[in-house]
């Protein structure tokens, strides 16, 4: 038992790369915690940090330990798991979805998940803020952009067509076959890229479509978060060369100690955005 406890006090402070931070987390005092590090150390023979007076870091065979003992953690976890059926999985889950995410779409297949898993939680976070989804305990996010650079799985779901529109006014002003080097001069948004509007910019899609609405400029913006106000006519789609790039749509997640219930709601997006349209 002294072995394992040594193992999830290594895994803390390999986490927070602090031994006060696993402390607290831990509800430890410093002292306990340090001492199950170096009787860890002093059991393996092996240094696994790297210490100053503020900071630690993973040795090379630290690090290797830690993969070694989160690849240990999922195991048993999984096999936990696999004792329990559907019903009696419970417990929370935080999603982070874009604002343009089709929100009728989303609800649909998440209703679909809760009528299999009504005992699971799950919050949503709609925002265009890119979290740290580690820091903030966010279980999984559908993004706009690759992240597997941030040491998480990016899993592409699919890619959504982007135009340029403006108000019936911008239109007439500019001309519906602008071309796009044109339309660029008046954005107040553009996904990825750099707006350019002398008035205003911003870096959000629904404050974006809010300005274009009320004729303040151009937008980039994904073709079915326009679809009503280019019924209406509040919104019109610019015929501009070269159209932009599709935007990709991933579904990321962290690949650290995945419990069963984050596990299913990754599963049944990817089997399911599809049939919902989600993507």
């Amino acid at each position: 038992m002294s072995q394992i406890i040594q193992i999830q006090t290594f895994i803390e402070v390999a986490l927070a790369g602090s031994f006060a931070q696993a402390s607290r987390k831990l509800d430890l005092p410093r002292t306990t915690v340090s001492a199950r590090i170096k009787a860890l150390e002093t059991r393996l023979n092996t240094r696994l940090f790297n210490r100053n007076t503020r900071h630690v870091s993973l040795t090379n065979e630290g690090t290797d330990y830690l993969a070694a003992c989160e690849q240990a953690l999922q195991t048993l976890t999984e096999a936990e798991d696999s004792l329990s059926n559907k019903q009696q999985i419970r417990g929370r889950l935080k999603l982070s979805v874009p604002v343009a995410l089709p929100k009728a779409e989303l609800a649909s297949i998440l209703v679909a998940f809760n009528e299999l898993y009504p005992e699971l939680h799950v919050e949503v976070l709609v925002t265009d803020e890119v979290e740290d989804l580690i820091a903030q305990n966010i279980d999984l996010a559908i993004r706009g952009r690759d992240v597997t650079d941030q040491g998480l799985i990016a899993r592409k779901l699919g890619s959504t067509r982007l135009i340029y529109v403006g108000s019936h006014k911008v239109a007439e002003a500019l001309g519906l076959d602008a071309p796009a080097r044109k339309l660029n001069n008046q954005l107040v948004f553009a996904p990825g890229g750099k707006a350019s509007n002398k008035a205003f910019s911003t870096a959000s899609f629904s404050l974006a479509h809010a300005l274009v609405c009320k004729g303040k400029g151009v937008a980039i913006l994904p073709d079915n978060s326009c679809r009503k106000e280019m019924i209406s006519g509040e919104l019109i789609k610019f015929h501009a060369t070269p159209t932009p790039q599709e935007l990709p749509v991933y579904l990321v997640y962290s690949s650290r100690n995945q419990a069963k219930r984050i596990r299913l709601l990754i599963d049944f997006i990817i089997e399911n955005y599809k049939k919902y349209g989600l993507v």
